[in-house]
């Protein structure tokens, strides 16, 4: 068994913001990141965009420089995972068979892509897009000759691929269960803008048609949908949600709500020293007045910026307004909101530049904007003075 200070449980942007934050505020505490990803931290995001493209390299996506975790001195421990946790003995167990204790925990796991829930989703081949192994697949597309691409979802993560891959002359076709991309969501004002761009980078959209099953057919895949219609396409992107990645916190008897890890606005867990940021945290918002749980990488590294903090025996509170950006193709939104419902939205604007605003009854609960940064930052001041 090894001692350590504070343990890291994922290397994603709130796990290496603890890192950082908890350096800053204390130099000489040992320090462990443990990751069951290969590769030290990268950014995820350009993955389905820049990197998908290929105008953005490898060297481009690493977080910290060579040598930085030495500099730091904290422990990198890469390709490890972990199965357990003791909260009342403060350890962990890992999957080597070796246990290592903690003063202060800050759980990183972040989420895993949900697997399309049709006959044959379980196929090993199928593209889900979120680690760097992922990302080149989906770079490599782009130089492949010959056949369609399916992608299945009209989430973020698919109409960001599918735009950046037909941007590349590949031949895309979007299959979705919404009737407008992001429609549920952002609404439908919003949902026809994206299906515009879409349409316009050369992806051919069918909308409303839910996938029924997919099999192998001759080295292809051959797509069913649930109106009769049959597609057969080279390569499969699965862009169908993801899922927070809980088991380890639900093993251990943490506290879970609404499908995360219920923490304060310090990211404080149920358990004591035991810290949760990111994808899992239901974390306490003081301006909005209720638990929030977001899954945008902006918020995740003031999850990890304020947990790193607090296990420093400094004072943070995650206080920020949530919200992401997000490229489709040549364009950019800006989202800031609750993310937890509104009952109306309203969209003024020209194509090159609009906003949609969201209320939950007579308040502002959200903004999304393409080219209008005045509107965002006003968006962000109302969600941040809302007392």
């Amino acid at each position: 068994m090894t001692d350590r200070g504070l343990v890291v449980v994922g290397s994603g942007p709130g796990g290496l913001a603890a890192v950082r934050a908890f350096r800053e505020q204390d130099a000489d505490t040992a320090v462990t990141m443990i990751t069951a990803d290969p590769h030290p931290p990268y950014s995820r995001p350009p993955l389905t965009k820049d990197f998908a493209q290929g105008s953005t390299d490898l060297d481009d996506l690493w977080l910290t420089e060579p040598g930085w975790f030495d500099a730091q001195r904290v422990e990198l421990r890469l390709g490890t995972s972990v199965t357990g946790l003791d909260t009342a003995r403060q350890q962990l167990r890992l999957a080597d068979g070796t246990s290592l204790t903690y003063a202060n925990l800050v759980l990183a796991t972040g989420s895993r892509p949900s697997p399309l829930p049709v006959p044959g989703g379980e196929d090993p081949d199928l593209i889900y897009v979120r680690d760097l192994a992922s990302g080149h697949r989906l770079r490599d597309l782009s130089g492949s000759a010959g056949g369609r691409v399916a992608v299945i979802g009209s989430g973020f993560i698919g109409c960001e691929a599918a735009a950046s891959l037909a941007m590349n002359g590949v031949q895309v076709v979007l299959v979705s269960a919404e009737a407008l991309p992001q429609g549920e969501r952002l609404g439908p004002d919003a949902g026809r803008e994206i299906s515009s761009w879409l349409s316009a980078a050369g992806v051919e959209l069918l909308l409303g048609t839910p996938l029924a099953a997919l099999r192998r057919r001759d080295g292809d895949f051959e797509l069913e949908l649930t109106d009769g219609a049959a597609l057969r396409v080279r390569e499969v992107i699965a862009a169908g949600g993801a899922h927070p990645a809980v088991e380890l916190a639900e093993r251990s008897g943490l506290t879970l709500e609404q499908g995360g890890v219920q923490v304060d606005a310090s990211l404080r867990t149920s358990a004591p020293h035991v810290f949760a940021v990111g994808d899992i945290a239901f974390a306490e918002h003081p301006a909005a007045g209720r638990h929030l749980r977001v899954e945008h990488w902006g918020d995740a590294e003031q999850h990890g910026t304020v947990a790193g903090t607090v296990a420093a025996g400094g004072t943070a509170r995650w206080e920020d307004p949530p919200g992401f950006w997000s490229s489709i193709g040549e364009r950019t939104l800006k989202y800031a909101a609750w993310g937890d419902g509104y009952d109306e939205s309203e969209f003024s604007g020209a194509p090159d530049r609009w906003r949609v605003w969201y209320r939950r009854g007579s308040e502002i609960c959200g903004v999304l904007t393409h080219n209008d940064d005045d509107a965002y930052a006003r968006g962000q001041r109302l969600l941040n003075d809302r007392s």
